[in-house]
């Protein structure tokens, strides 16, 4: 088995041409170089350098084997400095489990300029209405609306507070007139949510007017838990009951209509949550700083 370090000291004295030098590089003595270069000579029964007062040279033996050995060294650095970028370059899986408001209208928006900046990240966004376990369940991070997480975890606000919009379309509107109150809401076609897949209930509406909160029932002629729901409304299906921040766009451009907004109810901002501060990758701390609210 070679001694690894005197085949570097080897390559770093035949560059240098001096002892002195090639200690200095090497952050060792002239003297210690010296004698490492002896015991090499030794175990290879041949002479590698021509010394002088002043310098050294390589012999004929000692020139083939400089050459044999400064392109595997190369190499071998080059694969070190490889390492040294994947440790800089984030990449990797991140899961984050997030009902759908959350990921249409905040983690998308938010992540996918990162994705084409490190093609290296892979984001895995479950969407899913309910509450879930995201340590038992194999996520790295969750959201949910407000910030009341278990102790153990870390809360971070990524939306402003959450007001909801009850839109419909101008077409809808002008087919089938415009609510001028809650109750009218029953005479219309409207489009909800089911909180789970199968038998599990439709989601309540609330409304908030003056300090009362008002909860609404609605009989939904079409349950969507996903962005066809907006596209419903947008097709003129009915009225729907959605987060502001996904329908600002649309009501700005004229597209839908906000209906009744003296009822609109806020709740808390969205807030990511994960486990414990410590130990995190740089690309899950990127993740986080890329979808936290920044101070104004």
């Amino acid at each position: 088995m070679q001694n690894f370090n005197e085949l570097n000291y080897f390559l770093t004295l035949a560059q240098a041409g001096s002892f002195v030098k090639a200690g200095q590089l090497l952050g060792i003595s002239s003297s210690a170089l010296s004698h490492s270069m002896k015991n090499l000579e030794t175990r290879l029964n041949l002479r590698l350098f021509n010394r002088t007062t002043r310098n050294v040279s390589l012999t004929e033996a000692g020139q083939q084997l400089f050459e044999q050995l400064l392109p595997l060294y190369q190499a071998i650095n080059y694969e070190v400095d490889a390492l040294n970028d994947f440790l800089n370059t984030p990449s990797g899986l991140i899961r984050i489990n997030a009902p759908a408001v959350a990921a249409e209208a905040v983690l998308y928006p938010k992540l996918k300029s990162i994705l084409s900046q490190y093609p290296k990240i892979r984001l895995e966004i479950v969407v899913d209405n309910r509450w879930v376990d995201i340590v038992k369940e194999g996520f790295d991070m969750g959201v949910r609306l407000g910030n009341d997480v278990a102790k153990e975890m870390i809360a971070v606000p990524i939306s402003v507070p959450l007001r909801m919009a009850l839109v419909a379309s101008p077409d809808y509107l002008a087919t089938h007139g415009t609510p001028k109150t809650l109750d009218d809401l029953y005479q219309h076609s409207l489009i909800g949510v089911r909180i789970s897949a199968g038998h599990g209930s439709e989601m309540q509406w609330e409304f908030k007017y003056k300090k009362e909160l008002i909860t609404f029932e609605p009989k939904s002629q079409l349950s969507i838990n996903n962005h066809l729901r907006l596209q419903a409304v947008l097709d003129g299906l009915g009225i729907a009951w959605i987060a502001h921040m996904s329908v600002a766009d649309t009501i700005q451009s004229g597209q839908l209509v906000e209906l009744l907004p003296e009822y609109a109810m806020t709740y808390d901002p969205l807030y990511l949550y994960y486990p414990s501060r410590r130990g995190h990758s740089n690309v899950f701390k990127l993740i986080v700083d890329a979808l936290k609210v920044k101070a104004a």
